[in-house]
């Protein structure tokens, strides 16, 4: 996609210098990336041309974020995932856990509270634990590349001993460099999933995934609930809305 100004001006000898400005498309742009297969990438050309000469060309690239769009509800949509497991080798008994976050949407540098109801009634000691991990998806020629990566990782307060019973809240705190969510482009994806471990020894550990969006860091530092209780401002260009519930 391309934004074209032209201009046509007589220059006399020696150096010229031209200020000016453009505004970028009121469209749904992706925000700037590089990953290992693919990126997204914006960059301003600028093109002299001389009668009787080859035309000069200068470029420069710029990074974009896009901006949220705080009107969608899904971003404000509470996720829940639960997992129960029958625990056979070297030990027995049930282990089970519910797993929730209060919306689906949070701003760079924000704090997640992960809610996790925990069941042990197995004959081992379990040890709940918390990931951020990020998914990187590149489609070409009809087949896609998949990259994920952990971002965070958290152990549980305390560890859970057989026949208990315990609510724990974990707050994740999402870096501020870490690139926000891109769901709106054709050629790459970046998706982000808080998982939630019940480290079991000489077992398989259950887990729950829940769908995290990463959202821009806003300038006024406020959060992307109190923004999304705001009243909606025409300034925002982006009026998509994404499905944000994982299979």
């Amino acid at each position: 996609m391309y934004l074209t100004l032209t201009g046509a001006v007589d220059l006399g000898h020696g150096r010229h210098v031209y200020p000016f400005t453009f505004q970028l498309p009121n469209k749904d742009m992706p925000s700037s990336f590089k990953g290992c297969h693919g990126k997204i990438r914006y960059k301003l050309l600028a093109k002299l041309n001389r009668s009787m000469h080859v035309p000069k060309k200068a470029e420069t690239h710029f990074t974009f974020v896009s901006k949220a769009n705080m009107a969608d509800p899904e971003l404000m949509s509470p996720q829940y995932g639960s997992k129960d497991k029958e625990v056979k080798v070297f030990a027995y008994g049930n282990v089970s856990m519910n797993v929730s976050t209060e919306r689906t949407g949070y701003h760079q540098g924000e704090d997640v509270a992960v809610i996790a109801e925990i069941v042990n009634n197995s004959t081992h000691r379990v040890v709940p634990k918390f990931y951020v991990y990020q998914k990187q998806s590149f489609f070409a020629r009809g087949r896609r590349r998949v990259v994920t990566k952990d971002i965070l990782k958290e152990k549980g307060q305390l560890p859970l001993d057989s026949s208990t019973r315990r609510t724990l809240t974990q707050n994740l705190a999402i870096p501020q460099e870490i690139t926000n969510s891109i769901l709106n482009c054709r050629i790459l994806r970046v998706e982000y999933r808080i998982k939630a471990v019940l480290d079991i020894p000489m077992a398989r550990d259950p887990h729950v995934k829940l769908p995290l969006v990463v959202l821009p860091q806003q300038d006024d530092g406020s959060t992307s609930k109190e923004r999304a209780a705001r009243p909606e401002t025409v300034n925002s260009p982006e009026k998509n809305s994404h499905h944000y519930g994982w299979k």
